[in-house]
């Protein structure tokens, strides 16, 4: 009995296992077009409404509460340079996307990389 026990514990442990971390990449995966309409949303921000670059996040906490609710596990970074919002998700103190205001793809995605939370897009450039 006390085998049965065990084994299905770690049955059960194993799947909770797989499972979450099935979860986190699925997280993943949903926040990409989410961060196509916050970069969207914040160039408009920066340049429609004259918003200051170290108030936007606070601009559209209040302006956007159900986008922001999707990055609140996250930290998020805003730049501007060049005439090119650069919105920079970061979890743990790693980069996980950077996102220019250019086009709807995500410009950089260092899920797979060890990357540092820090703008890593240097002189950005909506050029092809």
């Amino acid at each position: 009995m006390k085998k049965i026990l065990i084994k299905s514990l770690l049955i059960v442990f194993v799947a909770n296992l797989i499972t979450g971390c099935s979860l986190k990449s699925n997280d993943l995966i949903e926040l990409k077009p989410k961060l196509n309409n916050l970069t969207k949303r914040a160039n408009s921000a920066i340049k429609r409404r004259g918003i200051e670059v170290s108030k936007v996040n606070e601009y559209l906490a209040t302006k956007n509460p159900i986008l922001i609710e999707s990055f609140k596990d996250y930290d998020l970074k805003i730049k501007y340079e060049n005439k090119i919002t650069i919105v920079l998700v970061c979890k743990d103190e790693k980069a996980l996307y950077e996102d220019l205001s250019c086009d709807l793809k995500i410009d950089k995605d260092y899920t797979k990389e060890d990357k540092l939370c820090d703008f890593h897009i240097i002189n950005p450039s909506c050029d092809k």
